[in-house]
């Protein structure tokens, strides 16, 4: 049992060195997504978010992990990390002076796509679920760098299409004008990664248990690079149940519509869904079909479906 963890932990170390090596050669380009976080003198983790909480050990778990999820007894994506609670305007890993506008592109100088046509042409109301998996060589070619993110995450986990960016940060900055802190958990996901994700949960607990909260490869929402998941310092950055009912929670519900986000995974919606409630999970959609779905209560499924 031993030789094995050791196998097991050289393997998602050398993943995680092939990460970094792609990364710095390619950039975001051609980047592969493993949220890896660890060292070889301590517990690897794989931290991230599949269309669900993740957090993937190997090695001996440290007894009473901040980062443990007691909902449903499924491990949430905490770090435990210290100093997150800073005013997020004041983060600026790109190194762009602070700017808040920085993420923005030159056709979203306003508040991105504002019809439902605009956003069909753009791709931004493209369905990914159990029924409707996306190719494994899908990737977005747009893809930009989000700067409001949790520590410890890997930089290959901080993209989304640039649209999508800069709504989050107008979100972020917003937000935090209200004495909100919000930051990325993780965001794009390639296809390898969401196969290695679902692998290690399957592996785990069977894949019954494991389709109930993960995305199997190509029916994961973060391969499109419009979906980000969110949390906050005062949790610890964890993904669970109980976010929903913090005060930034019902901020992120209350107001992502208004800059074209959605929570994916509502409660009470998990039959039409195929998932459970996620109150940290949100999928950019762009502001008027966000508005529609957050007025009427509907799932991203319902609101296609109305509107075909």
């Amino acid at each position: 049992m031993l030789n094995e963890k050791r196998i097991k932990a050289i393997i998602v170390i050398a993943l995680f060195l092939i990460e970094s090596l792609v990364w710095t050669a390619n950039g975001s380009g051609n980047a592969w997504s493993l949220g890896i976080i660890g060292s070889p003198d301590g517990p690897t983790k794989i931290i991230g978010g599949a269309d669900g909480p993740t957090k993937i050990i190997v090695g001996k778990e440290e007894p009473n992990n901040p980062g443990q999820n007691q909902e449903g007894g499924q491990d949430a994506d905490g770090t435990g990390s210290q100093g997150g609670g800073e005013n997020p305007q004041s983060e600026d890993p790109a190194g762009n002076g602070g700017d808040s506008e920085s993420g923005r592109t030159s056709e979203d100088d306003g508040n991105g796509s504002q019809t439902l046509e605009e956003a069909r042409e753009k791709g931004f109301l493209i369905l990914v679920n159990k029924e409707n998996p996306i190719d494994k060589s899908y990737k977005p070619d747009d893809l930009t760098e989000i700067k409001y993110f949790a520590p410890d995450r890997s930089k290959a986990g901080r993209y989304m299409r640039a649209e999508a960016a800069a709504a989050f940060h107008r979100m972020v900055d917003k937000a935090s004008q209200e004495g909100i802190v919000l930051k990325m958990t993780t965001a794009y996901r390639s296809y390898d990664f969401q196969k290695i994700l679902f692998d290690s949960y399957v592996e785990k607990e069977g894949e019954e248990a494991a389709n109930k909260y993960s995305a199997k490869p190509g029916q994961s929402e973060h391969q499109t690079g419009l979906s980000v998941d969110v949390s906050s310092p005062s949790v610890g950055y964890q993904l669970s149940n109980e976010y929903g009912e913090t005060p930034e929670g019902k901020w992120l519900a209350g107001h992502a519509h208004e800059f074209g986000f959605i929570i994916r995974f509502p409660k009470g919606k998990e039959d039409i869904t195929g998932y459970q409630y996620e109150p940290w999970h949100i999928r950019y959609v762009g502001r008027a079909a966000a508005e529609e779905i957050y007025k009427e209560g509907l799932t991203l499924e319902e609101f296609l479906q109305e509107n075909h």
